[in-house]
């Protein structure tokens, strides 16, 4: 076929598909793209030189007619009748996205189209290997002589909670122009938009930018070390203490080091504040972690607006006791030691007691009930418990809960299983297929 291509539309006809694939974001195919096994499809069965716009083809009897049309009819009498059929389907088929509803490895997957909901039984061997139930194609099905046959495939499978851009999508199409057309016409109608999305979507895959993070305050992370000259560990903790909201003094001076006459050398305590913006199940917030010894006090902190409020507490606290030195930002380590090596193997051997997993399920479970009750961004700011009792706030939520399940797999240890049922069970959702 590619060949048919350049002999037939030119050597520049690829390049300008490209850039129509592309939504004229490139204008130069590369074959090393990893989007060449999906492109070189869709030039084949959906692609037309414009007849309207500038075109590098110059016959004009090949303008709006496909490469796969095209082959054809001038060679359908010699090529196979099975494969005539077939090319033939392919015209017919749309690039959409497709839901995975079930997986038969090595054998197939049932599909929803997530635009128009068509369900299809496709017969693919090794792409059925990769799969499973949630994850979201974008690609061609085509049906011949009662099966359905995976023509074109991402090279990405989409996560769950891709969906929810996609049924945005799907809203504007039901309330924008050609809603009563056929559903494949209307797939086409949308083209353009479809696979607009799509590459929006495995943009970070291709391209990845590092995240963007925010405490639970909304405040931007940037880790820093806030430095104190001071005048003794006594006076200094003494005016500190009550940062350390609902921590009795016998427990912060517990594990302190003391000198030989007694007195302060070194004490730690966490700068606390009574229950937390995000999470009203939180009983309170940890803001920094301080450390106070003979002559210094160092506060880490993870943001610039609490690295401001703490040097403004404690000049407030110690008046002239406490000289501000400057603040410092850690460099991160991109190497492994031996230091972090173990105290990775630590928290791992930490994380498998029971009553620390006992713990850290009672957060995660309290997380969750939360949840259901915050209003998040990806369901246009509504309440989960609320977007459920709609039938569109019903998918999205299903999406969410989809992505949540098997992000907790990869937690290490993964919480209790009960905890994300019970959610579904307060949402009024089944278990996941």
């Amino acid at each position: 076929m590619m060949r048919f291509v350049a002999e037939a539309y030119g050597a520049e006809a690829v390049d300008e598909a490209w850039a129509e694939f592309m939504v004229w974001e490139e204008d130069e195919f590369d074959p090393e793209s990893p989007l060449g096994a999906l492109f070189l499809p869709w030039m084949y069965h959906c692609w037309a030189p414009d007849s309207v716009a500038e075109t590098s083809v110059e016959d004009a009897s090949l303008h709006g007619r496909t490469p796969t049309s095209e082959l054809l009819a001038r060679r359908g009498a010699r090529i196979d009748p099975v494969q005539s059929r077939y090319l033939a389907a392919c015209l017919d088929a749309p690039f959409t996205f497709h839901e995975i509803l079930r997986c038969d490895r090595g054998h197939g997957f049932r599909t929803r189209d997530v635009i128009t909901g068509e369900e299809h039984e496709v017969l693919e061997r090794s792409a059925s290997a990769m799969m499973q139930a949630g994850d979201i194609l974008f690609g061609q099905l085509v049906p011949i002589d009662g099966i359905v046959l995976l023509e074109a495939c991402s090279p990405f499978v989409l996560r769950p909670v891709d969906k929810i851009p996609i049924v945005e999508l799907r809203k504007r199409i039901a309330s924008g122009p050609g809603r009563d057309l056929f559903a494949r016409d209307l797939l086409r109608e949308w083209a353009v938009e479809l696979r607009e999305l799509y590459l929006d979507l495995v943009a970070e895959i291709l391209d990845p930018t590092p995240p963007v993070l925010y405490n639970t305050d909304g405040e931007l992370i940037l880790p820093q070390r806030v430095i104190f000259d001071i005048d003794g560990a006594e006076i200094a903790f003494a005016a500190l203490e009550h940062l350390a909201v609902g921590e009795a003094e016998e427990d912060l001076l517990s594990d302190a080091e003391r000198g030989e006459d007694g007195k302060l050398v070194r004490v730690r305590l966490d700068w606390r504040r009574a229950g937390n913006r995000m999470h009203a199940s939180w009983d309170n917030t940890v803001l920094g972690h301080l450390e106070i010894t003979r002559d210094r006090l160092v506060a880490d902190v993870n943001s610039t607006e609490r690295a401001e409020a703490l040097r403004k507490i404690v000049e407030d606290a110690l008046g002239n006791r406490a000289r501000y030195r400057g603040s410092e930002f850690p460099v991160v380590e991109e190497t492994a030691t031996a230091d972090n090596v173990a105290a990775d193997e630590e928290r791992r051997r930490l994380a498998e007691l029971p009553e620390v997993r006992e713990h850290l399920n009672r957060m995660i479970a309290a997380h969750y009930e939360d949840w259901l009750t915050l209003e998040i961004p990806a369901l246009g700011d509504r309440r989960p418990i609320d977007a459920v009792k709609e039938a569109e706030g019903r998918e999205k939520v299903e999406a969410l809960l989809r992505q949540m399940e098997r992000d907790a797999l990869r937690m290490s240890p993964p919480p209790n299983e009960a905890i994300l049922k019970r959610v579904r069970e307060r949402l009024g959702l089944g278990q996941a297929l």
